[in-house]
């Protein structure tokens, strides 16, 4: 996407606020104008206090003084030299406080603008987020996209109102003195344009540059995000492990790359700055002359003189405000960058139309094959999968890690699609689903417990948008969690924490249990569910599961054998395939692959 597009659809987030933008605009534009006026006022001031005031006040005043004369002579002894004493100060002051509200509305206007449009982009990024594939998750570090979310959106912001903004305000400035140079004296005015062709090559120079390295910071910060979540997320394994050096090390590389490019970006900025005040001081210096030159000769008045070095010297600021306008426009198109790439990133795939209400829970795996990532070349992690599983039959996958246990249960809920074969749920291919109806049909308890910072309650009935009460207390006592919740200060409406870190290993299992038990799905997947847990907790979590996978079409992934002795088939995965599968007593008598790892644990258990 060219830069011109990036900016074009950036200030389409502004549309739906067309009628505050125009209207902020507008007063930062009269606001600018003011500016203007008041300088010119200085003409009016110096030529009223010269020695023919008296006489031809009226005469050499211009512009708003001129109207506001030619009405006050019209009133009884009222001379000149009277209507410029109360005339000049009068309009001074109303332009004064015409600047304030102008000023005051362009600047709440502007900053109500860029926070909702900045909001709104955060909005539609994580509303984005929510509905990425997995695939995404595994070729994008979280911190990466925390950085595009909390920073990129705001440098957004910077690109989009204020850079038109500071347009409209410094080229309305400008274009107001111009005039004004230009009514004073053209011949002086035509000289300063001169310059412009040589500062218009010098910007587009350095915007270019700036551009490059707006794009290398924005990927800097994320990677600095990056390795901030990283560490304070394993700080504990970081502790133990004597890795503070590693990450320290990290750390400061990140930092450094950033604060070089920030030098590097703050270097081209000033330089291309500075180059243009520069020439705009040697073009300055050689109007004074001539405009001295000039005055000598009569061609001007003294207020004039003055009136059109003010306007000269005043119009330095917004010229050199627009040629810096290219810094913050560069950074916040990288920004754009990123940040419309994440949300125009493709949402998982979507294209079902059949509707299910509670599925039966028959579940086939016909010849499937998946592997990760869209490389024909890389190895399948799945090949050739057949497996049915009968409505209300608990079936355990077992095998060694990468044996493809855990992604054949990730296809089920289409967490992935497979790339080879289908999945049937009822007989009817899981890509016919809706995919919100499909996942409305399935629960998950994992060894690793996603719980929410919000209350017991909330984190039981998590999805449910109007909880029943009576069922989140009927699901934690099925889930042997009640007793353990009513001993929290607030019972329920207690605060968890964040992710359940003031919960035992234990309880946080519990919850799950009694999330997925409120959830009443017919397909429940238990993901090594006791695999973390002392044989205490494993007890009260086993019997808690017991009473949620009856009457479910269960799927469980277990590397404790003893745990899955009483499903109903056990199947042995090898290398992305099905080596061996059967009962827990037929595949001991086999004396296979399953009997061994069978040995091997209960060996290891004594």
């Amino acid at each position: 996407m060219s830069s011109r597009q990036l900016y074009y659809r950036l200030l389409q987030q502004f549309s739906p606020y067309a009628g505050a933008l125009v209207a902020t605009l507008f007063a930062v534009g009269i606001a600018s104008l003011t500016d203007v006026v008041l300088i010119r006022q200085l003409q009016n001031v110096v030529d009223a206090l010269g020695p023919n005031a008296g006489t031809h006040g009226a005469a050499v005043a211009g512009g708003v003084l001129a109207s506001v004369q030619g009405w006050l002579h019209r009133l009884p002894a009222v001379d000149a030299r009277e209507a410029a004493l109360w005339t000049i100060p009068a309009i001074i002051m109303a332009l004064a406080f015409l600047r304030m509200v102008s000023s005051f509305a362009g600047d709440y206007g502007s900053a109500w603008l860029s926070n909702r449009v900045q909001a709104d982009l955060r909005g539609k990024m994580f509303a984005r987020i929510l509905r990425l594939p997995n695939g995404y998750f595994d070729r994008s570090s979280t911190g990466t996209t925390l950085s595009r979310v909390a920073f990129d959106a705001s440098q957004v912001s910077q690109a989009g109102l204020n850079v038109v903004n500071v347009a409209v305000r410094d080229s309305v400035a400008t274009a107001g003195y111009l005039v004004s140079l230009f009514t004073i004296d053209w011949q002086l005015a035509v000289f300063c344009l001169g310059l412009l062709p040589l500062v218009a090559a010098v910007v587009i120079f350095a915007g270019r540059r700036m551009r490059r390295l707006s794009e290398s910071a924005q990927h800097a910060m994320g990677e600095l995000t990056r390795v901030l979540d990283e560490s304070i997320g394993g700080q504990r394994v970081v502790k133990i492990f004597g890795g503070q050096h590693y990450e320290q090390r990290r750390f400061d590389d990140v930092v450094k790359l950033n604060r070089q490019l920030a030098v590097k970006h703050a270097a081209t900025a000033a330089m291309n700055s500075g180059i243009i005040m520069m020439l705009i001081g040697v073009t300055l210096s050689a109007v004074i002359y001539f405009a001295l030159v000039r005055a000598q000769a009569g061609a001007l008045s003294a207020g004039a003189f003055v009136a059109f070095m003010g306007s000269l010297m005043a119009m330095q600021s917004p010229i050199k405000n627009l040629t810096k306008i290219n810094e913050p426009l560069q950074r916040g198109l990288a920004a754009a960058k990123s940040v419309f790439g994440l949300i125009d990133a493709p949402a998982e795939p979507d294209t079902g139309t059949r509707t299910l209400t509670r599925a039966r829970g028959d579940v086939v795996f016909d010849a499937v094959g998946f592997r990760y990532g869209v490389d024909v070349d890389a190895a399948s992690a799945l090949a050739d999968v057949s497996l049915d599983i009968r409505a209300g039959e608990t079936v355990a996958l077992v095998g060694g890690s990468g044996s493809g246990k855990t992604t054949l249960a990730s296809l089920l809920p289409r967490f992935y699609d497979v790339t080879q074969g289908r999945i049937l749920l009822d007989g009817v291919d899981l890509r016919e689903y809706r995919l919100a109806d499909l996942r409305a049909q399935i629960a998950l308890v994992s060894q690793d417990v996603v719980l929410f910072n919000d209350t017991l309650a909330a984190n039981i009935a998590y999805g449910d948008p109007a909880p029943d009460q009576a069922r989140i207390e009927a699901a934690a006592r099925a889930a042997y969690a009640h007793e353990f919740i009513e001993r929290q200060p607030q019972g329920y409406l207690t605060e968890v924490g964040e992710n359940g870190l003031r919960l035992s290993g234990g309880q946080r299992q519990r919850l799950a249990i009694a999330r997925a038990l409120y959830k009443d799905a017919p397909i429940l997947i238990l993901d090594e569910a006791t695999s973390a847990l002392d044989t205490e907790s494993e007890r009260q979590v086993q019997a808690a599961l017991e009473r949620l996978m009856k009457g479910r079409t269960t799927l469980v992934i277990a590397h404790r054998l003893s745990t899955i002795e009483n499903a109903d088939r056990i199947v042995v995965m090898s290398s992305g395939g099905i080596v061996e599968m059967g009962t827990h007593d037929v595949l001991l008598e086999r004396a296979g692959q399953y009997a061994r790892l069978y040995q091997t644990q209960k060996q290891l258990a004594h």
